[in-house]
């Protein structure tokens, strides 16, 4: 079995396609709040890679996020946006564990941020779960262990910002590339038995914006 899945990834790899079904995602959009907040439910597509036996191999991923953000905001005030990931449910025959988690989200620039804090999750969480901030981008981390095949639900991000004077202020993936994904996990390879990155970026050729505010008196 261990065989037929490496022949059959190579034969896939060397052609120009991609390995499906390694990952899954699903996700759902929540109501949006009273007032002029506005969720948006987006689904982004990633350009990923993950490593078998010492060779990469292109794969199949996206992603669903809902962001909860306003539609207006007067210039120089507060405002706040929640990310919100769709639940990680990686399929258990090509990922056994799950380790050291990251999911990057980008900020408007031009804001100030005044406060970020994490907010709800499931309950089969443990609890390593913190925020990193570099500049604009902000990483969701976590380092507890997931089991292949069963789903987890990482914490949303609730990020406080002061609005600039004038512009339109969108949100989007953090992460430029494999060096610094967008999304990423270390996992366990049942047949193998080796430790392996799966690490994807926001693909620059289909961008997407979680969500847009614009700055208005």
């Amino acid at each position: 079995m261990q065989t037929n899945w490496k022949k059959a990834a190579g034969l896939l790899a060397s052609a120009g396609m991609a390995v499906t079904g390694v990952v899954a995602s699903g996700g759902s959009a929540s109501a949006a709040p009273s007032g002029t907040a506005t969720t948006t439910t987006t689904t982004l597509p990633y350009v990923c890679q993950t490593r078998v036996s010492g060779s990469w191999i292109p794969v199949d991923y996206s992603r669903t996020f809902t962001v909860t953000a306003p539609a207006t905001v007067a210039p120089y005030k507060t405002f706040k946006v929640t990310f919100d990931s769709a639940p990680i449910n990686a399929v258990a025959a090509y990922n056994k564990t799950l380790t050291d988690v990251r999911i990057a989200y980008r900020v408007p620039a031009g804001t100030t941020v005044l406060d970020y804090r994490l907010t709800g999750g499931s309950s089969n969480l443990g609890g390593g779960q913190w925020i990193e901030r570099h500049g604009d981008t902000l990483v969701v981390r976590s380092d507890d262990a997931f089991q292949g095949g069963v789903e987890y639900d990482l914490p949303n991000l609730e990020v406080v910002m002061r609005a600039p004077g004038s512009g339109t202020l969108t949100t989007t993936a953090g992460g430029t590339g494999f060096d610094d994904p967008s999304f990423y996990w270390y996992r366990l390879q049942p047949t193998t038995n080796e430790w392996d990155p799966f690490q994807c970026y926001a693909d620059p050729a289909q961008p997407v914006t979680f969500s847009t505010t614009k700055v208005q008196p």
